[in-house]
């Protein structure tokens, strides 16, 4: 019986692998429906996901139906917003959780960032989240929810968005903590779904791409942080799992291009020109800098990969390996076990030049809107 169940498992993840080179222009096949779930709160990676996911949009390439965030007590909903209203779609639906998971300025906080405290300077620990914040100062009027403890619970966004989908059609694009997938695996059956989370979730989600997994072995920022919704979403997720993990994305730098564009506002050009450093500070001390994971290109790209796979799919930029990822001990810490003929997940690998990757991520976050909103 576990043979036939494995055997069962690798035939629905070889033909989600197949789906997933996902179709070119005129192509008869469906676009994918993407809901991305990001924790938006300290690094920025997360707006040029976000960018790239929009530009996709724009060329017909994917439906965004949702974009939330894995944190609370903090402005991420309210910079998600923006960057939504600046590609026209400020009506998304958004999300954050209830009860648990990470809170305030950055991962690790105890308070909560207070939506009415004046912005002040860019210092102290707010630094990491001091970004996001600026953002629903620059552009008022731009968002819905300053304070993410006032947008809808991401369950009941999750669940909504879910029971209105054909089956098997969505893909998760997750680029945050794990907390909300968690929460949707324990949801209960309601009013907008007979079913509970696991269940739906498996009837209407064809894969969940998640940027986590330190590879072999180690601590991965987003499966640490709330690391026991970590070890209960990936141990019970009813679909394949595609793995962007933090070795791929390390020594991928974009952003630089959109840094550096001239023109109209734009808050993705803003976000990255705030925080990427000069080239020439990275030519003065250029070890330092790729310690601390940006390069003449930019910032790493782990989230904005994760998009690339969740639209284009794992071919043409990527090759995979198959095997299991799994949350061990109880401080956050992860490992990859390869299992070519048996596991359950895939983990992209390098196929093409992680350069020639980057300079795909810049040409989408370079892109102009193409509704975009004044």
């Amino acid at each position: 019986m576990k043979k036939t169940t494995a055997l069962i498992s690798c035939a629905m993840l070889a033909l989600a692998t197949m789906a997933y080179a996902n179709p070119v222009p005129h192509s008869p096949l469906p676009v994918p429906r993407i809901i991305f779930d990001t924790d938006m709160i300290t690094d920025f990676d997360d707006v040029g996901a976000l960018a790239c996911l929009h530009a996709l949009a724009d060329a017909g390439e994917c439906e965004i139906l949702a974009t939330i965030s894995s944190t609370r007590g903090n402005a991420s909903v309210g910079a998600i917003e923006v960057i939504n209203h600046y590609y026209g779609r400020p009506d998304l639906p958004v999300g954050s959780p209830k009860g648990m998971g990470v809170m305030g300025d950055r991962a690790g906080a105890k308070e909560k960032v207070c939506p009415s405290a004046p912005l002040g300077e860019k210092k102290g620990n707010d630094g990491g989240h001091y970004k996001y914040r600026k953002l629903l100062a620059d552009y008022p009027g731009w968002y819905r929810h300053a304070d993410a403890d006032d947008a809808p619970d991401a369950n009941e966004t999750y669940r909504r968005v879910l029971a209105a989908q054909p089956d098997k059609s969505v893909v998760i694009c997750s680029v945050g903590f794990t907390t909300n997938m968690r929460r949707l695996l324990e949801t209960k059956p309601d009013a907008i779904s007979p079913l509970d989370g696991k269940a739906l979730v498996a009837k209407k989600v064809k894969v969940w791409v998640a940027m986590a997994c330190q590879y072999p072995f180690g601590q991965e920022y987003n499966a640490k942080w709330d690391h026991e919704s970590s070890r209960i979403a990936f141990a019970n997720w009813p679909t394949p799992i595609v793995f962007s993990d933090a070795k791929y994305g390390r020594d991928c730098f974009a952003g630089r291009a959109v840094a550096e564009m001239e023109g109209q506002r734009n808050p993705v050009k803003d976000v990255f020109a705030g925080n990427i450093p000069s080239r020439e500070e990275i030519r003065k001390d250029s070890a330092k800098w790729l310690r601390r994971c940006y390069g003449m290109g930019g910032r790493s790209a782990w989230d904005e990969t994760a998009v690339l796979v969740a639209v284009r799919g794992i071919d043409p930029y990527f090759n995979f390996e198959r095997g299991t990822f799994r949350m061990v001990g109880n401080k956050g810490d992860n490992e990859w076990a390869p299992d070519a003929e048996n596991g359950p997940h895939i983990r992209i690998t390098e196929k093409v030049s992680k350069f020639e990757v980057a300079r795909v991520i810049d040409e989408l976050m370079t892109r102009k809107p193409k509704h975009g909103c004044k």
